[in-house]
């Protein structure tokens, strides 16, 4: 299934609201046509090198977080007072915030990151108050999440019921029968393999038996 990609979305989400409530879209400022996505997180090599070995030895590889760029650009003019609300909502989280791209307002993530802003934020203008910013996330993990996924919530009638039977004397009981206490027991009479002749073929057994 084709998966909607950071630089295909036009709205994104980051620490409970949407880019929406401001006015502002997720833009792509790269030229010639073609996209750059992050496509996995980058990782290192750990090796060991040692006196008259040309090849070290592999120790391990240790995958970064994910970091990526963004550009947003706001729809209409903004105020000082947009500005500054929109840089509190973006810059000043103390903990990574749940970000993620969609082209539906607010709604349906395919895949969820937990992210910081790091680096120097930058607001591209044209001095008449319109313009972009670039942004640049680093996330919590290498990775991305799915979103959580629930089934519909389904109404429990709960009765009470009484089991009235206190013994096994009434019912169906194959090969079983009932001692003197009402327990349970294997029937003796039977009957067992040892009962068939062994030339018996499968057929005969079938018919004996139904």
């Amino acid at each position: 299934m084709f998966k909607i990609t950071i630089r295909d979305s036009l709205y994104f989400s980051y620490a409970g609201r949407v880019s929406a409530e401001f006015d502002i879209l997720n833009v792509n400022l790269s030229g010639g046509g073609m996209s750059e996505e992050p496509l996995a997180a980058s990782r290192e090599i750990h090796e060991v090198s040692i006196k008259g070995r040309d090849q070290p030895y592999l120790q391990g590889t240790v995958k970064d977080p994910l970091r990526f760029n963004v550009s947003f650009a706001f729809k209409n003019h903004w105020d000082s007072q947009k500005l500054r609300e929109v840089t509190r909502w973006l810059t000043e989280h103390d903990y990574y915030q749940e970000l993620y791209f969609t082209n539906d307002i607010g709604r349906d993530p395919e895949r969820i990151y937990y992210a910081l802003v790091i680096d120097d934020p930058t607001l591209v203008h044209n001095g008449l108050s319109q313009g972009y910013l670039n942004l640049t996330f680093r996330c919590d993990s290498p990775y991305a999440y799915a979103p959580t996924r629930t089934s519909q919530l389904y109404k429990w009638d709960k009765s009470n019921h009484m089991n009235t039977i206190t013994n096994f004397s009434q019912g169906e009981k194959l090969s079983l029968i009932s001692d003197t206490d009402g327990r349970l027991i294997l029937n003796p009479q039977r009957t067992k393999w040892s009962d068939f002749s062994y030339a018996m073929k499968w057929t005969e057994l079938d018919q004996l038996l139904t």
